[in-house]
């Protein structure tokens, strides 16, 4: 099996430019105003000194295979409500690998070792996912037009 890593992304490497394309294609239509540039200084302004804002990069064999996000601020339906773990986005060719597994429990580190409490995530489709991960139900509702549930999860 190849050697798999998870480290914090430097907006500035070129990889970022090409994670902001497909987070936007993932996700724009439940954020206004959101485009390739706009998610690519998001991840100019993100920290490597183990704080927040940050990305994590999940690697396989030295591949990009997936990446995870910290942010403040994610969800224009709960503003009252942070940090958030956000676009959780496995490469295609990478997954069904327990890839999405390994990206969420390193940012549930990350946020723990920041120092916060609790974390945030809403999803359209993938809440059994983030259940199985500790996760709990806070609502459903709707943001743009789409069903989304926002679920919270406790930190040590």
């Amino acid at each position: 099996m190849a050697e798999i890593a998870v480290t914090v992304l430097d907006g500035a490497e070129p990889l970022a430019g090409e994670l902001a394309d497909r987070h936007v294609a993932e996700w724009g239509h439940l954020y206004s105003n959101w485009d390739s540039t706009a998610a690519r200084a998001e991840f100019g302004a993100h920290k490597t000194d183990g704080s927040l804002p940050a990305t994590l990069l999940l690697r396989e064999g030295g591949q990009p295979a997936g990446s995870v996000s910290l942010i403040q601020g994610d969800c224009q339906a709960r503003r009252d409500l942070d940090p958030w773990l956000a676009s959780l986005y496995v490469f295609p060719e990478f997954r069904g690998r327990g890839h999405a597994h390994r990206l969420i429990e390193a940012a549930v580190r990350h946020a723990a070792e920041a120092g916060e409490r609790q974390l945030h995530v809403f999803s359209e489709s993938a809440g059994g996912l983030f259940r199985r991960h500790g996760f709990t139900l806070l609502e459903r509702t709707s943001l743009r037009g789409a069903s989304i549930e926002i679920l919270r999860r406790e930190l040590p």
